[in-house]
């Protein structure tokens, strides 16, 4: 609030004894301001009953609305809580879904390949571990190499080409086919000379006409490791000899005579679950 000034007019008349001798003067008019100073302490107004209602309301609604924010905060912190929860179950179930698909998967594929087969002999796949019977990727008394299972026979009766493959048959197998060094090489090692030179072991492959050398799976021969040749004549059938150079160890033969043999047959990729470490010895003799 601005200042009110006050204004008054005071009059100065000269002293009675001079009336006579001191010319008379126009009366002198002197102006003297007046401030009047606003009080600084001033009481203030009495808070009415309405005031007083109205200030316990904004009270209560404040502390409503303080109450209600820490409620909220709660909440929030809750369902955070519980979101991240779910969120960590979610992960637990996509992977316990993944692993039970990826198992369904692989119970498939061992399904197709025992399908597959004329003849499945499954004690032949059996081992007792400390876990109790698991599965094995090959037979008894196979020697696994890459994704093939070999067995290199030892024991007598020896038998034909046609006997040998019979044999390997019974266990959804076949002679072998051999279509590279590596593979030949790992014949070479597994096998050992008996008899003579002019024995060997059995593998799938044979004369079906002149010069024309196939597998039994129908594939015609690319190559091979032959001593000397394929021989002329009645000599239709194929043995792998022990050789200190393995990439010459084919000789062809009569199909009749008696021989050992080696069978080969796919690995069998079972469920996780049911696997086991496999044998890695050779067949017993």
């Amino acid at each position: 609030m601005e200042e009110e000034l006050c204004y008054s007019t005071v009059c100065f008349k000269p002293f009675d004894n001079q009336k006579s001798t001191v010319p008379q003067l126009e009366e002198s008019v002197l102006y003297a301001e007046v401030k009047r100073k606003q009080s600084t302490s001033q009481t203030p107004p009495e808070t009415s009953a309405a005031e007083r209602s109205l200030n316990k309301s904004v009270l209560s609604a404040h502390d409503s609305l303080t109450e209600g924010n820490h409620f909220i905060q709660v909440q929030h912190t809750q369902a955070k809580a519980t979101n991240l929860q779910l969120l960590a179950d979610k992960e637990v179930l996509e992977r316990e879904r993944a692993r039970l698909t990826t198992q369904g998967d692989q119970m498939n594929g061992t399904l197709d390949f025992i399908l597959k087969k004329s003849s499945f002999l499954v004690d032949e796949y059996r081992q007792s571990t400390g876990n109790g019977v698991q599965c094995t990727p090959c037979p008894q008394k196979w020697i696994q190499n890459g994704s093939s299972c070999y067995y290199f026979n030892e024991d007598w009766p020896w038998k034909t080409w046609t006997g040998s493959q019979e044999y390997c048959e019974g266990y959804g197998a076949q002679l072998a086919i051999i279509d590279s060094v590596e593979e030949q090489e790992f014949i070479n090692q597994q096998t050992e000379s008996y008899y003579d030179e002019y024995h060997g072991y059995w593998i799938g492959l044979s004369e079906k006409k002149e010069e024309t050398w196939v597998w039994t799976t129908g594939a015609e021969l690319e190559g091979g490791f032959w001593v000397n040749g394929p021989s002329k004549g009645y000599m239709e059938c194929v043995l792998s000899v022990p050789s200190k150079n393995p990439l010459k160890s084919w000789i062809s033969t009569s199909c009749y005579m008696r021989n050992r043999w080696i069978c080969e047959v796919d690995v069998l990729t079972w469920p996780t679950f049911l696997q086991a470490q496999q044998n890695q010895s050779g067949p017993s003799t």
